[in-house]
C-alpha cells in the first residue's frame, strides 16, 4: 500500500508522540482536525497502525531483558501455531518473531524476580521438543527509533533499557496507569481518570512525572511495515578489538541511519542486534554492507529475514 503525503505526515507525527491530539497534528501538518481524525481511522482500519504503544524504560521499573534465539528442529504452520499458543501463556515474554536464517525464533523476556525467570524456564521447557539449539543473552542497552515517512528526518529515540539506570519506586496507582497506557497510549486523560478513580489533573501530572523520571520514554505507533511493502529483517553482530568510543560511534550512527528501527546492545553470543525495515532484500544487504565498511570492529554479521504472517 502506498501512503499519500497527508498520511505520511500524520503517521510521522504519531511516531514521534502518539498522544499528540488531532488538533495539534492538524497544525503540524497543515491539515484540518477532521481530516487528521479520518486519516488515523483509515490507517487503523487498514491495519497499518496496529496499536498505539507506550514505550517503557524497563530498567527504571527494575526489569532485566533477556533475548532468546532459538533454532527449531523443524518449522511448519502447526509448530508455529503450537509455539504461539505457548507464548501467550507467559506475560514475561514481551516480544517474538519467527524468521529464516541462523535462528527460526527470536524472543525477549522481561525479568524482575525469580517468577520471571521461572516463566522463561517453563516456556523453554514447554517447547523443548521443538528446540535444536538456543542462545540466551542479557541486554545492556536498548532503544527504538521513531520512523519518519517524510523527507524531513527527525528521528526520535525511545530508550527501553539502560543497565546503568537505577530502579524507580512506583506506587500501585502509577503501575496501573502504565498498564492502561500500554494498552492504548492515545487513551484520553478523562477516560484514564475514570478507570483509575483519580482526577484528570492528577493523571496528567503523573504521566508527565513518569516521562520526567524516564520510566515512560515516549509514545509511538506499532506499524505493520509489511503492509507498506517493507521487509523486516535482523542483523546480529559480533565485535572484535574494539574500544567503547567505537561502540558509541556505531550506536550514534544507528540512531540516524535509514531503515534501522531498533538496537540492542547485549552480552552473549552476539554483541549487537539490529531490527531493520528494508525496502527489499537488496536494500537490506546494502545496509549491512555499509555497516561492514564503516565499522571495522564488526567481525561477523548474521542476517535473518522475518517470516511474513507468522
Amino acid at each position: 500500500m502506498t501512503l499519500t503525503l497527508s498520511e505520511r505526515k500524520v503517521l510521522t507525527s504519531l511516531e514521534q508522540d502518539a498522544r499528540t491530539p488531532a488538533t495539534k497534528i492538524a497544525k503540524q501538518t497543515n491539515l484540518s482536525t477532521e481530516g487528521v481524525i479520518k486519516i488515523i481511522k483509515r490507517l487503523e482500519d487498514s491495519k497499518i497502525i496496529q496499536k498505539f504503544n507506550t514505550k517503557i524504560n524497563y530498567s527504571r521499573m527494575g526489569y532485566a531483558l533477556y533475548p532468546v534465539h532459538i533454532k527449531l528442529i523443524k518449522m511448519n504452520p502447526d509448530i508455529i501455531s503450537k509455539i504461539k499458543s505457548s507464548i501467550v501463556k507467559y506475560p514475561s515474554c514481551t516480544w517474538y518473531k519467527f524468521c529464516e536464517g541462523e535462528y527460526d525464533l527470536l524472543l525477549s523476556f522481561k525479568v524482575k524476580d525469580s517468577n520471571g525467570k521461572k516463566e522463561m524456564y517453563f516456556f523453554l521447557n514447554e517447547i523443548s521438543d521443538n528446540i535444536l539449539e538456543k542462545e540466551i543473552s542479557i541486554v545492556l542497552f536498548a532503544f527504538e527509533v521513531g520512523k519518519s515517512f517524510t523527507e524531513k528526518k527527525s528521528n526520535k529515540i525511545f530508550y527501553t533499557l539502560d543497565y546503568k539506570q537505577e530502579k524507580v519506586i512506583l506506587k500501585k496507582e502509577e503501575e496501573n496507569l502504565i498498564n492502561h497506557l500500554k494498552k492504548n497510549s492515545r487513551e484520553s486523560i478523562l477516560s484514564l481518570s475514570k478507570k483509575l478513580n483519580l482526577s484528570p489533573q492528577i493523571v496528567s501530572k503523573k504521566i508527565k512525572d513518569l516521562q520526567k523520571e524516564n520510566v515512560i520514554s515516549g509514545f509511538k505507533t506499532s506499524i505493520n511495515t509489511s503492509k507498506l511493502e517493507y521487509q523486516p529483517c535482523f542483523a546480529l553482530m559480533t565485535f572484535s578489538n574494539y574500544k567503547e568510543d567505537e561502540i558509541k560511534t556505531l550506536i550514534n550512527y544507528c540512531q540516524h541511519a535509514p531503515g534501522i528501527n531498533y538496537l540492542v546492545r547485549q552480552m552473549g553470543k552476539y554483541d549487537l542486534e539490529l531490527t531493520i525495515d528494508a525496502q527489499n532484500i537488496n536494500d537490506f544487504y546494502e545496509i549491512i554492507d555499509s555497516l561492514r565498511k564503516k565499522f571495522s570492529i564488526i567481525s561477523k554479521i548474521s542476517t535473518l529475514i522475518t517470516k511474513q504472517n507468522a
